[in-house]
């Protein structure tokens, strides 16, 4: 898997300033470069023209100043150039008076008297101008920036020994705080990438087993016409909408369906192990098959009962997120699941309501049942119900802390086991 360099999106914020703070400094440089020159073309401009308007102003020979002015107006850096008589009144403007850049006025003398006077302004600075003129530059600038931001991410990257170090102080803090449980290690010679990977060596290692034997089967079917109405269903279903699970070969889906049928008779052992589930049993009515696996729960307290489903239920769909997950990565075959929790006799019922409704689990159970449950788990009613059963199944919204971490514990020995 390819980790991100840490923090790349700051970094790449720090680049896309700096490119902002390249481009405005560079900008306002020529800014400044431009007005330096402007000011001296200027200065010299309106020096010469004091010269050159000498005989023109003393006989007021306008035709003659309009062709000395267009002279210099046609200089770029000049934008307006205004000739004024010993009154100071305007006598011959060339140019633009518009723009607001430098100004330098110059007095005409001849001898002792005053002929007049003439103003020279500068263009305006535009620094669009600038940036259409620089274009490579700054294409050049934001290619650069661009480079170090490709190369951060490249060698900050974390090495495989960094990772590793990483994910062994996670596992180890994880142990520490009681999350995860040490699985034993009878062979630690000779199996030490299992005692470094146990849930991948467990998902590994469950590929190889088969399917239950005849006799299992057998036992199967007794398990469900045994039923009573006081049991409660377990039951998992393949979220499938498409029927794409038919055209999976048989001997892929025997694989996982194995490994589905080892987590689910481990997640019973282990979940029944808890002290507040004391008095409650278990048996498996039909183990996976493209339909998925349907479990009864009896016991003395149908409170128990009731929350030992819905604990189970909850158990199940974070056993497939892990198995999901872990199968994605190592891109083998896998396959959501969705639960549901109801009485026996409205076990056909969920499943048909399963189908048109995606909360999971999907709860139908009696309101006696529901209060018991509320005290470790919050339950809610479906949104827009449209028959009796949806009016009266729930949706699990969460479960109390105590809750959350007793399963956790349970979903990690079952992984962790050998």
């Amino acid at each position: 898997m390819t980790f991100l360099a840490p923090r790349q999106g700051l970094f790449a914020a720090i680049i896309l300033i700096s490119l902002c703070l390249h481009t405005l400094f560079f900008v306002v440089s020529e800014e400044r470069k431009i007005k330096e020159e402007q000011r001296a073309v200027a200065e010299k401009s309106v020096a010469l023209l004091a010269q050159e308007l000498k005989v023109p102003l003393a006989t007021n020979d306008r035709i003659s100043m309009s062709v000395v002015a267009d002279k210099y107006v046609k200089e770029s850096q000049v934008s307006f150039v205004g000739i004024y008589d010993a009154k100071d009144q305007l006598l011959v403007p060339v140019g633009s008076d518009n723009d607001s850049g430098v100004v330098l006025r110059e007095s005409v003398v001849s001898g002792s008297d005053a002929l007049g006077s003439v103003v020279v302004k500068a263009a305006d600075v535009s620094r669009a101008e600038i940036i259409s003129k620089h274009w490579l530059f700054l294409l050049g600038a934001l290619g650069l920036h661009a480079m170090l931001w490709l190369l951060y991410g490249y060698l900050a990257r974390p090495t495989q020994e960094l990772k590793e170090a990483i994910a062994k102080k996670v596992r180890m803090d994880l142990l520490d705080k009681g999350i995860l449980y040490q699985a034993p290690q009878h062979n630690e010679d000779s199996e030490p990438a299992s005692s470094q990977n146990p849930i991948k060596s467990f998902l590994e290692k469950a590929k190889t087993e088969q399917k239950p034997d005849q006799s299992t089967q057998a036992a199967t079917q007794s398990a469900e016409a045994s039923l009573h109405d006081q049991d409660y269903i377990v039951q998992m279903l393949f979220e499938d909408p498409n029927q794409l699970l038919a055209t999976v070969s048989h001997d892929n889906k025997a694989a996982y369906f194995a490994l589905c049928d080892q987590l689910l008779d481990k997640a019973i052992v282990h979940l029944l192990e808890l002290p507040l589930l004391t008095g409650v049993d278990a048996s498996v009515i039909k183990y996976y098959d493209d339909k998925g696996a349907k479990v009864a729960l009896r016991g003395v307290s149908p409170a128990k009962t009731a929350t030992a489903a819905v604990f189970l239920s909850k158990l199940m769909l974070m056993l497939n997120q892990v198995v999901y997950d872990k199968h994605r990565e190592i891109k083998r075959f896998t396959w959501q699941i969705r639960t549901t929790v109801s009485d026996a006799h409205r076990a056909d019922s969920v499943v048909d309501l399963a189908k048109k409704r995606r909360e999971a689990p999907l709860i139908l159970i009696d309101d006696k049942a529901q209060d018991e449950i509320k005290i470790c788990a919050e339950l809610v009613r479906l949104e827009n119900p449209m028959s009796i059963q949806e009016r009266e199944s729930r949706a699990l919204a969460s479960v109390t802390k105590a809750t959350a971490e007793r399963l956790r514990s349970v979903r990690d020995k079952v992984l962790l086991e050998d």
